[in-house]
C-alpha cells in the first residue's frame, strides 16, 4: 500500500459511553464485587478518530448517537479536539450506545457488557446516504458495529484507489466481516476473533500464524493480530511473524483503549509516510497503556515518534 498524503480519513462505526469498572480484587462471581467506576467517550470508530485529531490528520466520524445528553457530551468532546462529526447522526429512538468494562485489579479486561442496538440505525438506507462522502476519503476505517448489509454496501463501493482497515470489534461481530474479506486492506482481530474469522483453533503461536495465514487467504491484505501483553502478530503475504511491544513507561494501567491507539498510530504512518506503521502503531498503544486508556492524554505526533525511537 503506498502512503496518502490526502485527506480526510473516514472513520466509520461505533460511538459510545463507555464505563470502566475496575475490581477492588478478584472477581467473584454470583455476588456483588466492589469496584472504582469511570465514565469516558468510547466505540471503536470514535477513539480511533479521536487518536488520528490527536495526530493531526484530519478526520470525519460516520455513526450515530442518541438525542441524549451522552450524545451530545460526546459529538461536542470530538468537536473539541477537531474531528469532523457532521457525518454523525443524532436517534430520536434510542440512547446513546454504552459499554461496560469490567476490569481486573491489575487493569485485564475481566468481561465487557454493550448496550449497542442503536447501531441498527446504520442500515443499507444510511449507507446510501453517507456513500457518495465516503468515496472522497482515501484512508476508511470500519468496526464491525455496521450491520453486515452495509459493511457490503459500503465496501463494494470502495475504488482501487482507497485503503480500508478494519477492527472485528468482538468475536460475534467478527461475522459480519465474512462477505467483505477481499475488501479489507488491514485487519486488526484479537486471538479470538482471529479464530472465529479462520476456523482455526488459536493456542500458541503456531496456530496464530496459521490463523492469519488463513485471514490472508480469505482475501484480506495484511493481518495485524493483537495480543495483548505479547505485542502483535502480523502477516501480510511478505512476512508472517511477532512483533513484541513497546513496554510503556511504568505499570500497566489500563488496557482498554490500547487496541484502538495502535490503529490509529498505525493509520498515521500510513497518511503521513513518518515510519513504518506497526511500530508507530505499538508506540502510540504503549503511551496509553501507561496513562489508563486515555487518548486524550497519551497521544501527541511528538510522543508518538519519541516513543518509536526509543524503541528502535
Amino acid at each position: 500500500m503506498k502512503p496518502h498524503a490526502s485527506s480526510p480519513i473516514a472513520c466509520v462505526g461505533g460511538a459510545s459511553l463507555d464505563r470502566r469498572a475496575r475490581l477492588s480484587g478478584p472477581l467473584r462471581p454470583g455476588t456483588s464485587n466492589p469496584v472504582v467506576s469511570t465514565p469516558r467517550d468510547g466505540g471503536v470508530a470514535r477513539n480511533v478518530a479521536e487518536g488520528l485529531a490527536h495526530l493531526g490528520c484530519e478526520v470525519v466520524l460516520f455513526s450515530v448517537v442518541g438525542a441524549d445528553e451522552p450524545g451530545a457530551s460526546l459529538v461536542a468532546g470530538l468537536e473539541r479536539v477537531g474531528v469532523d462529526t457532521s457525518g454523525v447522526g443524532r436517534s430520536a429512538r434510542r440512547p446513546t450506545a454504552a459499554y461496560t468494562a469490567v476490569l481486573g485489579p491489575s487493569g485485564r479486561l475481566e468481561f465487557g457488557l454493550a448496550d449497542m442496538e442503536i447501531f441498527d440505525e446504520l442500515d443499507l438506507k444510511w449507507a446510501e446516504t453517507v456513500a457518495g462522502r465516503l468515496s472522497e476519503c482515501p484512508i476508511w476505517f470500519v468496526d464491525a458495529n455496521l450491520p453486515d448489509v452495509t459493511l457490503d454496501r459500503l465496501l463494494g463501493a470502495r475504488s482501487a484507489g482507497q485503503t480500508v482497515l478494519a477492527d472485528p470489534v468482538s468475536v460475534s461481530k467478527s461475522e459480519r466481516l465474512r462477505g467483505v474479506l477481499s475488501a479489507i486492506d488491514v485487519l486488526f482481530p484479537d486471538r479470538w476473533e482471529a479464530e472465529a474469522i479462520s476456523k482455526i483453533p488459536v493456542v500458541g503461536t503456531g496456530q496464530i500464524a496459521a490463523a492469519a495465514e488463513r485471514i490472508l487467504e480469505l482475501g484480506v491484505g495484511s493481518v495485524v493480530v493483537t495480543l495483548g501483553p505479547g505485542g502483535v502478530f502480523v502477516a501480510d503475504g511478505s512476512r508472517s511473524e511477532a512483533v513484541p511491544p513497546i513496554a510503556p513507561h511504568g505499570p500497566l494501567r489500563d488496557v482498554t483503549g490500547a487496541g484502538d491507539a495502535l490503529i490509529a498510530g498505525y493509520i498515521y504512518a500510513l497518511r503521513t509516510a513518518h515510519g513504518e506503521p506497526i511500530r508507530l502503531g505499538l508506540a502510540a498503544a504503549s503511551l496509553v497503556l501507561e496513562r489508563g486508556g486515555s487518548l486524550a492524554e497519551g497521544l501527541s505526533v511528538d510522543r508518538l515518534r519519541e516513543r518509536a525511537d526509543e524503541a528502535a
